[in-house]
């Protein structure tokens, strides 16, 4: 198999049971995402796949996109680009970091279809039924602000991202949060270009009520 007849069989076998569940593709150079719209949130997945020779390595993604905190966060920044609230975290199913696997027939793209669709119903869609709501983002993020959280694991985004949700969702710790984000960002981020997007998030939602950032969310 040559790699476009990879890429053709592979988005053939995912379309056949995403679609049927309501979603719409779109290629990449290297891969295609499904993505299902939901009221205020839109989930992603889908797969990438690498040519190795006569081998193809594939690795599946999912992702989380809450549209009110993604709409503020582009208000913030000034970008109109949506981007991902929560990833979804492969590495806890297939018990491998950086799991791929390998394509060589069509018969392993059958076989890696199956694979996908199992992880689907069995991982991901738990995690997407779980983190479907501003509240549920807010209490993963910010219950526990000392602790990593694997679906959110870059620091400078978490706390963006926390922020922005504890204020969203009326969070009555919101400025003990947003204190302790804010020596977070001084004592980590000195002259790391998070520092700027950090501290200008924490301006913005200081600068504005609840009430006016339940508006930008809906616009």
């Amino acid at each position: 198999m040559n790699y476009s007849e990879v890429k053709k069989e592979l988005k053939k076998e995912f379309e056949s049971f995403l679609k049927p569940l309501g979603y719409k593709s779109k290629s990449g150079t290297q891969g295609c995402s499904f993505f299902l719209n939901r009221g205020f949130v839109e989930y992603r997945f889908g797969y990438g796949v690498a040519n190795y020779g006569d081998e193809f390595n594939s690795g599946l993604f999912g992702s989380i996109g809450m549209l009110p905190i993604q709409l503020i966060e582009n208000r913030i920044f000034n970008e109109e680009s949506f981007t991902d609230t929560l990833l979804l975290n492969k590495s806890d199913y297939f018990k491998d970091i950086n799991y791929r696997f390998k394509i060589t027939s069509l018969n392993d793209v059958k076989e890696w279809s199956t694979i996908a669709k199992k992880f689907y119903h069995e991982f991901a869609i738990p995690f997407f039924e779980k983190y479907n709501s501003v509240d549920a983002i807010d209490k993963l993020l910010n219950e526990k602000p000392s602790e990593k959280v694997i679906y959110c694991d870059d620091l400078g985004w978490r706390i963006i991202k926390g922020l922005i949700s504890a204020k969203l969702n009326n969070n009555p710790k919101y400025n003990e949060l947003r204190d302790y984000y804010r020596s977070e960002v001084e004592s980590k981020f000195q002259g790391h270009f998070m520092y700027e997007k950090c501290m200008k998030a924490i301006d913005f939602l200081d600068k504005h009520t609840r009430e006016e950032l339940l508006k930008i969310a809906e616009s």
